[in-house]
């Protein structure tokens, strides 16, 4: 029976009868649930030790010492409902879901039928003084210190072995309903986080923070960050995952400590736990689930058996391969792993990882495939400022725009902006993609100025990471498009190169970047730099086929581009771009030739390849007179229409919905004005195989004599070559031919 001399007391009578100020008697009565007794305690041990009651009263811990103090306490509680009150004491919460959940799982301690009755349990408790609605009375809690007296009486009950297994199976099984929920509430997620760590098993909190990611702090950040806070260093070594986890746990609370922040609000801890998740904010060994692809194989730990260790062994193994280069293998070791467990979010990152990857390897079609097969239940359960929506979004639209899907990279690009309202946590994940498809459909429609913007903020981004190669490759094409003069193109190619100087690229990235830089060699007019890593580049079989006709239409070899062209059309490895400008560039060659109907006929066509594919690149890439005439050829065309359309971000002035002749003039400007810088026909001689050799052992100081002896020739027929060299090259000596011969890239360097 409850103890005479024990009663409940109001706030306001604990206020009057121990002579406290008003937020002391709320600590107090909050707490204690009222009984006097507690609150005596309470104040004696306040006044004893010094501290102030709403830190003496803030942990269960202090509040155990507190109870400790006084035996001065009983309930009328039946055998049955003193269990379920002991149970209850070490939740941090509950409703009657969350209370059935504790009482099946202690089940085994007590067998007791009366606790399939939950809500008449609770009522019971309730009514007894035991337990006390929450906020909104939309769950229940037990009193600080009637949770730590129940506490106590369980602990008593350790002959039986009761308490040592309780608290421990209450975390278990509150972490793997956290894991079937698809958007956990706060009662689940505090009491799994909190048990974890009362019980040091800190297997569950890293499966907790799998289950939950970054978005844990934020939403639920009362319980989540005193769990993750300063874990000890047996933790660390049991688990070494956590340990970007813990630090970023502890900054956060240690930052709003310093703030002051009482009662942080979820924006404030959100913005904190961006700031430490963004690029270079932790030091690089502490790489946590979600980071950039690649940059952490070397640290993850290869668990033995269970889900969690299952994940981060996959993880680790895909950013082992991809860091060797091998993304191919990276993302079939993501796409064939399946999830241990109940889990969802781990499943979803190591999706998402394999179809970066996938882009990575070249291989757009699979990362879609990847990509669709968790889009729907990622956008089901998005949580504003988590990673995941966005980096499915940006990489599907990265995807799609490599695989020739531009309509769906657009779409993507215009969900992409929606979603986009920092602060985001590990925004790395997903930025670098989306500025690159921004940056290649702003060039597609000759949105110059958003491509500019865009590449700036690539350039100023902390960590492309593995899409870093993209960059140099956007420079170009945007040099290409608005240098005035060839001096300002060579200055722009030489300013990118030192950009990129250094940064190492293999598979994919080295041919693309490959490709970028030959594709500008020809803008520039070195057709023999460019040929000769031409005959390097296997790989992009559609790109090299349409680089290889784009040299021969720059060389004036006309009948040679219009072969390349036919010839290619329709081969599998062509894709709907590269057959736009292979038709652009046998236009522009039947148009040299004097063939102009049948030159009409190919522009028209890749005016409907472009207007397709929604690019206008394939149209300003020809050259600049050929491209003029044939667009005064095909004016009337009805084709125009849907080119501007294209074109639309280009007009202000003029209606983006209704052709006219206004929104066709602006259209023919732009398109007729760019490129002037690049080379459309070589104004240079084109040396032979024979004057090659020469100008090398020119350049190598050989003297006549020598180069006659191992050119298997007599002196006079090198001095006659010599002088041909000279004529063609429009200098008179050794020393001037070599500085020329440099000038137009017949000498020097030609790696990428």
């Amino acid at each position: 029976m409850i103890d005479q001399a024990a009663k409940k007391l109001t706030a306001a009578q604990l206020q009057a009868k121990f002579n406290l100020d008003e937020d002391a008697a709320q600590i107090i009565h909050t707490a204690s649930g009222g009984w006097e007794s507690f609150a005596v305690v309470a104040v004696s041990a306040a006044q004893t030790t010094g501290r102030n009651l709403d830190e003496l009263l803030g942990s269960a811990g202090l509040a155990d010492f507190v109870v400790s103090q006084t035996d001065d306490f009983s309930l009328p509680l039946s055998t049955s409902d003193q269990h379920a009150l002991e149970v209850l004491s070490l939740l941090d919460g509950f409703d009657e879901g969350v209370a059935r959940v504790a009482f099946e799982v202690s089940a085994e301690a007590w067998t007791d039928p009366a606790w399939a009755d939950v809500p008449t349990v609770l009522l019971r408790l309730q009514m007894s003084g035991a337990v006390t609605a929450g906020s909104g009375e939309t769950h229940w809690f037990v009193p600080l210190l009637i949770a730590a007296w129940a506490r106590k009486s369980l602990i008593e009950e350790a002959v039986e072995g009761v308490s040592a297994t309780v608290e421990r199976s209450l975390a278990e099984a509150f972490t793997a309903q956290l894991e079937l929920a698809n958007s956990p509430d706060s009662l689940l997620v505090d009491n799994a986080v909190v048990l974890a760590r009362r019980v040091r098993a800190w297997e569950l909190l890293d499966r907790i923070f799998l289950a939950c990611g970054y978005p844990l702090f934020y939403r639920h950040h009362r319980s989540s960050l005193a769990a993750f806070a300063q874990l000890p260093a047996t933790a660390l070594r049991a688990v070494p995952e956590l340990r970007a986890v813990t630090t970023v746990a502890t900054m956060v609370q240690e930052a709003l400590l310093d703030a002051g922040s009482e009662v942080p609000s979820s924006q404030l801890v959100r913005e904190h736990v961006a700031r430490l998740t963004a690029p270079g904010a932790l030091l690089s060994d502490l790489e946590a689930e979600g980071n950039s692809v690649g940059q952490f194989a070397a640290r993850v730990l290869l668990g033995d058996a269970g889900a969690p260790s299952h994940f981060h062994a996959v993880m680790g193994e895909m950013a082992r391969l991809g860091a060797a280069g091998a993304h191919h293998a990276a993302a079939e070791a993501g796409a064939t792993w399946v999830a241990g467990g109940a889990a969802r979010r781990p499943r979803r990152i190591v999706r998402l990882h394999a179809s970066i990857h996938s882009v990575l390897a070249c291989a757009p079609g699979r990362a879609l495939a990847l990509l669709r097969s968790i889009e729907d239940e990622v956008k089901e359960d998005s949580v504003v400022g988590d990673f995941l929506s966005p980096a499915v979004t940006a990489w599907t639209a990265l995807a799609s725009y490599l695989a020739g899907d531009h309509e769906r990279a657009d779409t993507e690009i215009v969900e992409f902006a929606r979603l986009d309202a920092p602060p985001y946590v590990q925004e790395q994940t997903f930025r670098p993609a989306a500025l690159i498809v921004e940056a290649y459909r702003s060039l597609d429609k000759l949105d110059l100025g958003a491509a500019e913007e865009t590449v700036r903020r690539m350039r100023d981004y902390a960590e492309m990471g593995d899409l870093w190669f993209h960059m140099p490759i956007i420079e170009r094409m945007l040099s290409q498009l608005v240098a005035r003069s060839r001096s300002t193109l060579l200055r722009s190619e030489e300013s990118i190169d030192m950009h990129a100087h250094g940064v190492c690229a293999t598979g994919g990235a080295a041919e693309m970047l490959k490709a970028s830089r030959i594709g500008m060699l020809i803008s520039l007019g070195q057709l023999h730099r460019a040929e000769i890593l031409l005959e390097k580049l296997p790989g992009i079989l559609g790109v090299s086929q349409v680089l290889f006709a784009r040299s021969e239409l720059v060389a004036g070899r006309n009948e040679a581009a219009v072969r390349i062209a036919e010839a290619q059309y329709y081969e599998n490895h062509v894709d709907t771009r590269n057959r736009a400008e292979l038709t652009g560039i046998k236009a522009a060659a039947l148009l040299r030739i004097g063939d102009r109907e049948a030159a009409h006929l190919a522009f028209v066509e890749l005016l409907e390849l472009s207007a397709l594919v929604g690019t206008v690149l394939p149209i300003v890439q020809l050259p600049l007179r050929e491209r003029q005439e044939l667009m005064r050829m095909s004016a009337e065309e009805p084709i125009w229409q849907k080119i501007t359309e294209v074109l639309a971000p280009l007009a202000h002035s003029v209606s983006r919905r209704t052709f006219n002749s206004d929104s066709l003039a602006v259209c023919m400007e732009k398109l007729s004005s760019l490129g002037e810088a690049v080379v459309g026909l070589v104004d240079f001689p084109m040396l032979g195989r024979r004057e090659m050799t020469l100008l090398e052992k020119l350049d190598q100081g050989a003297s006549v004599a020598e180069m006659a002896h191992d050119l298997l020739l007599v002196q006079g027929t090198v001095k006659n070559n010599l002088s041909s060299l000279y004529r063609k090259l429009g200098v008179s000596g050794r020393e001037a031919a070599v500085t020329r011969a440099r000038v137009l890239g017949y000498l020097g360097d030609i790696d990428v």
